[in-house]
């Protein structure tokens, strides 16, 4: 019997050793959603999303991701360590949806992320998350089973439920680094007190909030969304802090404080906001004044009625911009349909900012910038992509019908969804490095994209294996005549030396001469201008490619 007994518990431990490989889960589909990144959904319900860097945007009108036409069948949601963010609509409307698990690598939760998810009922978000989108989990299990008052969402100030009674005043707790939203029209709220651990306020976080009379913002604070306090009437204090990155469209717009502003620039703090009265925005020329750091999104191009469908931003034709501008936002020039002339300052580090300036055919675009974009529907036709750029962004030169030839450095990592679409007549693409390198740049191809980019005829850089080299360069002043004298070696193949004089940052003269292959390279070159104060010397394949061929020489005069 004993023996007996033996047997059966053997044959049923062998059985349950074979139980999960017969029932386990298989894969039903799978793909890609990103430039590194996978998804797969198997037999039990669990969409799985692996790889690294960032789930591309959905799209269509539900901003559809792959995933969209299996939504009744995913009952989980695994992110694995590596990616970076969860984007727009990604599980808008998934209703089985009832777990999210989301790795410490997660940094962006963007807007309805998982909006309407009526199933959902846990969510822990992780402490590498840096941005909470308004409404990412508006009318889930979750939130309905969150009390009234203050609803926080790991970091994040998430939104107030319920009514709030009469004359509220809210103290943000320690350790909150963003505030989503969830006061709009709170008429109730008097006071809020910031931590200084705040890094953002998302767009309409306080807008008709008409019981606010003043804020002091905190020191930590970077980003200030679009309308975030905008139509708050009474709102007439606002202690503004130097550390600020970002300020959306119509912050403080309709607010006391932006009502007694005279017209003309308006500024807050060391921020340009917006432009003022009919007479400046139909200047001809406008200037922006020194010490200025920040240029807001939309400042030249809208105020209330202007900007929209068939308005216009600012008709002047030349924009100077101070040496100490850091930060132009997203469309800060939009619709200026009368711009010619604009120089970019050295530091910027990101341009998207000329949609819709008709006339614009030329920008100067210092080294400094690493993200470039926001050219759509101007005049360009050609352009020249600084050296320290990595990515060209999501329709940065969308109907660009005039754009011939654009030169690109071996900088360039990433082309973005529709950067060079509708650019009818772009013939030539100038290369800084060798078709092997080209190859490897994330070229988004998703529905035709790029087309034009892809059937222009691409130029690469010549292969020099001894690359020139600048041994020795002085400099002499006379009156207002710079004179230098270049001396260079390793030259195997023809090339350009040039020499260019700046003056608080802008150019102030260039000279260039030709350097012979195997030739003694021995250069003088006179140079005039008042008061420059330094001076670069490169070595360029020509001045057509403008490839770089050895590091430039700065000389302090």
């Amino acid at each position: 019997m004993k023996k007996k007994v033996c047997g059966i518990i053997l044959i049923i431990s062998i059985f349950m050793t074979f139980v999960p490989y017969i029932y386990a889960a298989t894969v039903v589909d799978s793909g890609t959603c990103g430039d590194n990144a996978t998804w797969s959904l198997n037999s039990s319900g669990t969409l799985t999303i692996s790889g690294t860097g960032e789930i591309y945007d959905g799209y269509g009108e539900n901003a559809e991701q792959p995933w969209y036409d299996l939504k009744d069948n995913i009952k989980s949601v695994v992110i694995n360590y590596g990616i970076t963010n969860i984007p727009f609509a990604a599980f808008r409307d998934f209703q089985n949806i009832t777990s999210i698990s989301l790795s410490n690598s997660i940094e962006r939760i963007e807007l309805e992320a998982f909006i309407n998810c009526t199933k959902l009922s846990d969510v822990s978000i992780p402490d590498s998350c840096k941005y909470l989108a308004n409404d990412a989990f508006a009318r889930t299990k979750w939130y309905n089973n969150q009390p009234n008052g203050v609803v926080y969402c790991g970091n994040f100030l998430y939104t107030y439920k319920g009514t709030m009674p009469s004359n509220t005043s809210i103290n943000v707790k320690n350790g909150t680094i963003g505030i989503c939203g969830g006061f709009y029209n709170e008429s109730n709220l008097v006071s809020v007190t910031f931590p200084n651990t705040l890094e953002y306020i998302d767009n309409s976080a306080f807008s008709y909030c008409t019981g606010l009379t003043s804020i002091t913002l905190p020191k930590s604070l970077k980003s200030i969304g679009g309308g975030a306090f905008s139509n708050c009437q009474n709102l007439k204090n606002i202690t503004f802090p130097n550390n600020v990155e970002y300020i959306g469209r119509l912050a403080f717009s309709d607010t006391a404080w932006y009502n007694n502003q005279p017209n003309g620039l308006v500024y807050l703090n060391n921020w340009l906001i917006t432009l003022k009265g009919d007479t400046i925005k139909q200047a001809n020329t406008i200037t922006v004044k020194n010490n200025t750091i920040g240029i807001a999104v939309n400042a030249f191009g809208d105020d209330k009625n202007y900007g929209y469908e068939n308005g216009d931003g600012a008709h002047a034709s030349t924009i100077n911009l101070p040496n100490s501008i850091k930060y132009i936002n997203d469309n800060a020039f939009e619709k200026c349909r009368y711009l010619t002339k604009i120089n970019i300052p050295d530091g910027v580090e990101t341009l998207n900012c000329f949609s819709h300036c008709e006339r614009l055919a030329s920008v100067n675009i210092p080294d400094s910038v690493k993200k470039l974009g926001g050219f759509y529907d101007t005049a360009i036709t050609n352009i020249t992509i600084p050296p320290n750029v990595s990515e060209i962004m999501q329709s940065a030169f969308l109907y660009c019908a005039s754009l011939k030839e654009v030169s690109i450095p071996v900088s360039v990592t990433k082309i973005d969804y529709g950067a060079f679409d509708d650019c009818t007549t772009l013939t030539d693409i100038y290369y800084g490095g060798t078709k092997e390198q080209w190859n490897k740049i994330n070229i988004d191809t998703r529905y035709g994209s790029n087309a034009p980019l892809l059937n222009a005829t691409i130029h690469f850089a010549k292969e020099i294996t001894n690359k020139p080299v600048i041994t020795s360069s002085q400099v002499t002043k006379s009156n207002n005549t710079y004179t230098f004298n270049v001396n260079v070696s390793n030259v195997t193949a023809d090339c350009k030396l040039i020499v260019v004089l700046y003056k608080n940052g802008k150019v102030a003269n260039v000279k260039t001469t030709t350097l012979t292959s195997n030739a003694t390279n021995n250069k003088t070159l006179n140079l005039t201008a008042t008061n420059a104060d330094s001076a670069k010397i490169f070595i360029w394949d020509s001045l057509k490619n403008m490839i770089p061929l050895c590091n430039a020489v700065t000389k302090n005069l």
